[in-house]
């Protein structure tokens, strides 16, 4: 079968769809049921096999706010695309009544999935742009307190569990400006780390997947590649990507060395961001390094293609496949899968190559445990106090968060018993 073009560029683009609000409609009884379908059905499905649940952590510290009248807001890793599933579970063992601040391109998959999904509770937010109603609503969510907010700071699925993407602010300032407006109540930040592990060794599965991707996109990948799993893999990593490249007239040739292709990429990645900032006539921004830069030049974007007609830049199409293409090309700059070669990253690896080939997320391999860590909670108020300014407090509070998450995740790996946090065969230690 010859690769569909499609399956690239699809994932490379933002929707077209012009942002509108999708405000939550909360009915308690289609939450009630939502939940109990959501652990007798979804969970256990092909779509995420979740075998196991695990909690951990400041459990009673978490009830004792909620006794308390304490507003409380989970900020979460965002690694797969089970995340929501998995603390929806987690939040109904603990008695939470909860709802997400969810990306409005889930709202408008079709009439049916934006209605269940106000009804559950949750609400929209344009992640590309400054959404103030979606804001005004997560504020009011929290002072409130009838529910818990659940975000996920990364803003994104990047398919690397073990290790967190640097969390946007956003969800900082929401508990921050949340606590300015209460009086007499508290505003808690409950870091969590999210794991997920594999229960058993999927390899048969996992090779087919490997299979199918060199078949599809004309790559000779061989099942019989044991020797060497991993020069496999990124070896059909370099084909997928440079296909892609050349596709496009961006590259003409990816070194066949590991060390140069990650060179040759950082390069290829920042000389997109610079390009694109001289097109827009943005600055960089003073920190943040590659990252920061490439979200400006996305937010810009996305806020020029839903504005006005008229005001829209005359290559505005060419402009944000490029910004997306930077984007997705940092995600591959970290060798991710080489540093620490477990059977759950060559896993995710392998899953990530598929999604971003075929434009859609991909089946399990096998069955999953997912460990939920809950951090004790940070409290919003006294972090106002140190700072003395919401804007002082915004920077620390984010990376007090991302912080917690990160070291759980790495707790959570230190003491795993699970197949899926041992060596891929033949790639050592």
């Amino acid at each position: 079968m010859e690769p569909d073009s499609s399956h690239t560029s699809a994932m490379l683009e933002f929707s077209d769809a012009s942002y509108r609000f999708f405000p939550a409609e909360p009915s308690p009884f289609l939450i009630g049921v939502g939940r109990a379908l959501n652990r007798h059905f979804v969970l256990p499905g092909k779509s995420h096999r979740i075998a196991e649940i695990r909690l951990e952590g400041a459990h009673d510290a978490i009830r004792d706010a909620r006794a308390k009248g304490d507003r409380l807001v989970f900020v979460v890793n965002h690694p797969s695309h089970s995340d929501p599933q998995v603390l929806t579970e987690a939040q109904r063992r603990l008695g939470i009544p909860s709802c997400f601040m969810a990306a409005y391109d889930v709202f408008l998959r079709s009439r049916f999935t934006a209605w269940s999904m106000q009804k559950l509770g949750n609400f929209s937010v344009d992640r590309e742009g400054a959404d103030r109603k979606a804001m005004a609503a997560a504020i009011a969510t929290v002072t409130a307190g009838d529910y818990a907010l659940n975000i996920f700071p990364e803003g994104n699925v990047y398919l690397t569990n073990d290790r967190v993407t640097p969390y946007l602010d956003g969800a900082a300032f929401i508990a921050l400006k949340a606590q300015q407006g209460l009086d007499g109540a508290s505003v808690k930040i409950v870091p969590v780390s999210l794991k997920f592990t594999h229960l058993t060794t999927p390899r048969e599965a996992v090779t087919q997947r490997l299979v199918e991707l060199g078949s599809d996109s004309g790559h000779a990948y061989s099942p019989g590649s044991s020797d060497d799993p991993l020069g496999a893999v990124l070896g059909l990593g370099r084909h997928l990507l440079g296909s892609y490249l050349r596709e496009h007239g961006f590259l003409h040739d990816l070194s066949d060395e590991e060390a140069s292709l990650y060179e040759v990429l950082e390069r290829f990645a920042s000389g997109l961001a610079t390009g694109l900032e001289e097109t827009l006539a943005l600055s960089p921004p003073k920190e943040g390094g590659l990252v920061e830069r490439i979200r400006k030049i996305r937010s810009t974007i996305h806020q020029m293609r839903t504005g006005a007609p008229d005001t829209a830049h005359p290559e505005i199409e060419g402009l944000a496949e490029r910004a997306i293409l930077a984007f997705r090309i940092h995600g591959y700059l970290s060798p991710y899968l080489t540093e620490r070669p477990t059977i759950d990253r060559y896993d995710e690896t392998v899953e990530r190559l598929a999604e971003d080939f075929y434009s859609r997320t991909m089946p399990r391999t096998g069955p999953r445990r997912a460990i939920v860590r809950f951090h004790e909670p940070i409290d919003a108020g006294a972090f106002l106090d140190s700072a003395g300014s919401l804007r002082n407090a915004i920077v620390p509070l984010t990376r007090a968060m991302e912080q917690a998450a990160q070291s759980g995740i790495d707790a959570i790996n230190a003491a795993s018993d699970t197949p899926g946090a041992q060596p891929v065969p033949g790639a050592g230690g």
